[in-house]
């Protein structure tokens, strides 16, 4: 009897694994005709980008791999790093928990001006200064992918390329959406090349990145071809005080805003949640203090007559008393366009504004407003006296015990009376001990003025606008 053999064997599948298979691996991938093989060969699978997809890199600010899971998109970043490192600074973004020292205060990770820090934290979407001070290890899985994402772009160069897998991944949408477009400004102002990855299928549309590869189709497509851009409009318009109080568990001065006047509330359409409160801005009558104003308005509010003063400042001044951003909204400029919009048909003549946070978000700035730094009042030059002098640095104040009857302890008193933080008469010690943070917060912060003039030539879109002198 001849043995009539199979013109083709079909051998199963082998799957090559750095991994110690056991009999029970073995068992269930053979249910599938595929063969475990061990090897000691660890390295990840690349994909080599082709000559044309790289020089359409090299030509694009910003470039998206999508595709479903498992199509590839970690296989290709890993051959375009490859492919571009030799001539090109690259930087991964990586997600391991070894790259960052998980007791330090997230801010403390980065290097350079408080500035330069808080703005890079912005751009990558972690514009909320209570996560500042928290460690790696506190943080949510979305919170920690934008923190190396951050520390990603702060070690970043003119010309370098950062390489982010899974792209905004763990984010609810409302939140990708605004880390999306604040990458894409930052990539374009830096003169850096984002690649990006992700399976989330609506990211084309809220990074409108240059280039679009589809790991699905293994497609190339540029800017001009690319789908259509999503899009989140902000709309300002008058609002109540309840929209102000909707936020105001944001803000982190305690104390209310003085008598409002004028309240603006900005909106945003999110997918799925629809329509969201964005933003807020409370407009308040001014303080009749401010030994400032005589800066931007030599003599007009400070005739030397209180009667005249009072008069001249309810009628021509108000004040930008809050601005709240809601977390999901920062980095999308709705605090420049809530000052903006205001300004555009303000009350008064004369607007003002009091921020402790100006020099790290200048959002005033933005919109228009001249800053002014405040010379420090004799009160708190002798407090920031009395602290030295007692061997302190400023933020000791904040843990430090304030021994009793010690220089500290009498001219922080002084300091707060002046301040108006207490009335008069001699606090109890439990009370002297609760002071002496408010005071270091005060202190530490360096508050800016800022102050605009509006102009009745000003143009309704607020492309001129007359700003207080120097």
């Amino acid at each position: 009897m001849v043995w009539n053999q199979p013109t083709k064997l079909v051998e199963p599948m082998v799957i090559k694994t750095p991994s110690d298979v056991s009999g029970c691996t073995l068992r269930a991938c053979a249910c599938f005709g595929l063969i475990a093989h061990h090897t000691t060969q660890s390295s990840p699978k690349i994909d080599h980008p082709t000559p044309a997809m790289l020089d359409h890199i090299g030509a694009s600010s910003t470039v998206l791999i999508t595709g479903a899971s498992g199509a590839g998109k970690s296989c290709l970043l890993r051959g375009i790093q490859q492919s571009i490192s030799r001539s090109t600074k690259t930087h991964f973004v990586h997600d391991s928990s070894t790259q960052t020292d998980q007791s330090a205060a997230m801010l403390d990770l980065f290097i350079g001006p408080l500035e330069r820090r808080a703005a890079t934290l912005s751009y990558a979407g972690l514009a909320e200064p209570k996560l500042w001070a928290m460690p790696a290890s506190c943080l949510s899985v979305g919170e920690r992918a934008r923190l190396h994402l951050a520390l990603t772009m702060h070690n970043a160069q003119r010309g370098d390329v950062v390489i982010a897998d899974e792209f905004a991944t763990p984010l609810d949408r409302a939140s990708a959406f605004a880390l999306a477009r604040t990458m894409r400004r930052w990539a374009k102002q830096a003169g850096i090349t984002l690649i990006a990855a992700t399976a989330h299928e609506d990211m084309a549309g809220m990074l409108n990145p240059d280039l679009v590869i589809d790991m699905n189709t293994r497609t190339t497509r540029t800017a001009r071809t690319t789908c259509e851009r999503a899009d989140q409009p902000i709309t300002i318009e008058q609002g109540t005080i309840a929209d102000y109080q909707t936020l105001a568990h944001l803000h982190y001065r305690g104390s209310k805003p003085a008598t409002h006047t004028l309240v603006l509330k900005a909106t945003r359409a999110v997918p799925i949640l629809g329509e969201i409160l964005a933003g807020v801005l409370v407009i308040s009558m001014p303080t009749l203090n401010g030994s400032w104003r005589d800066r931007p308005w030599p003599g007009f509010f400070s005739s030397g007559n209180k009667t005249t003063n009072a008069k001249r400042i309810n009628a021509n001044l108000r004040c930008i008393s809050r601005v709240i951003v809601e977390p999901r909204s920062r980095g999308l400029g709705v605090a420049s366009e809530l000052v903006r919009h205001y300004l555009r048909n303000p009350q008064t003549p004369a607007t003002e504004s009091i921020a402790a946070m100006g020099s790290v978000c200048p959002f005033f700035e933005r919109a228009g407003m001249t800053p002014y730094e405040l010379i420090p009042v004799p009160v708190d030059l002798r407090l920031l006296d009395a602290t030295e002098h007692q061997q302190h640095e400023l933020a000791d104040l904040i843990n430090t015990p304030i021994e009793s009857g010690s220089l500290l302890e009498r001219e922080l008193i002084t300091w707060s009376k002046v301040r108006k933080v207490i009335g008069s008469g001699t606090p109890d010690p439990k009370t002297i001990q609760s002071l002496a943070p408010i005071a270091a917060c005060r202190l530490l912060a360096n508050p800016r003025a800022y102050a605009h003039v509006y102009s009745h030539g000003d143009d309704r879109d607020g492309s001129r606008s007359t700003r207080a002198r120097n």
